[in-house]
């Protein structure tokens, strides 16, 4: 996991007895996965396969921590990994029709994480658990003393998408 429970208690001011931990715990990860689909960051190996016919291989999974073989076919090649666009560049064009096989790993170095990515993941667990204490699920308004309030339901919320717009690719126009 990206975010710990002691770091919701320590660096985000989270209070919740050690009973729910477990409760805590399954936000935790809720939250992380929806972050992390929302800004299309994936984590752990791929292996990608492209048509040959050129030198230079576009990644469409991020962030990329590293690249660890190119393949023509069965044979390993020589490649330069362009981190800024996350593209390989091959020492030779791979011919017409041939098979191009990347395996890389996604993912940061070890305490890298961007601090962004671990505070929305920590206020999408607030949200997560705001709605479930307080039986909102479901219910985007309520009357109150002083008119209605709106109920935001997504997930993760407007203001966590904000933190994690640098993230997304693949954005919709």
């Amino acid at each position: 996991m990206l975010v710990t429970l002691d770091d919701l208690r320590t660096r985000y001011g989270f209070s919740f007895p050690e009973s729910q931990n477990a409760a805590y715990t399954d936000l935790l990860s809720t939250a992380e996965e929806a972050c992390l689909s929302y800004a299309s960051i994936e984590l752990g190996s791929v292996e990608e396969h492209f048509k040959g016919g050129g030198s230079i291989y576009v990644l469409t999974h991020s962030p990329v921590l590293s690249v660890e073989s190119v393949k023509i076919g069965e044979r390993d090649v020589v490649f330069r990994y362009e981190k800024r666009s996350e593209t390989v560049v091959l020492g030779s064009a791979a011919s017409e029709g041939v098979e191009v096989v990347v395996k890389y790993t996604c993912g940061w170095e070890e305490g890298k994480v961007p601090s962004s990515l671990r505070t929305a993941i920590a206020f999408t667990v607030q949200h997560l658990s705001k709605l479930n204490s307080a039986k909102l699920l479901g219910i985007t308004s309520r009357s109150t003393e002083g008119g209605t309030e709106s109920i935001e339901q997504s997930v993760p919320p407007l203001a966590v998408q904000k933190l994690l717009e640098p993230f997304r690719r693949n954005k919709v126009l």
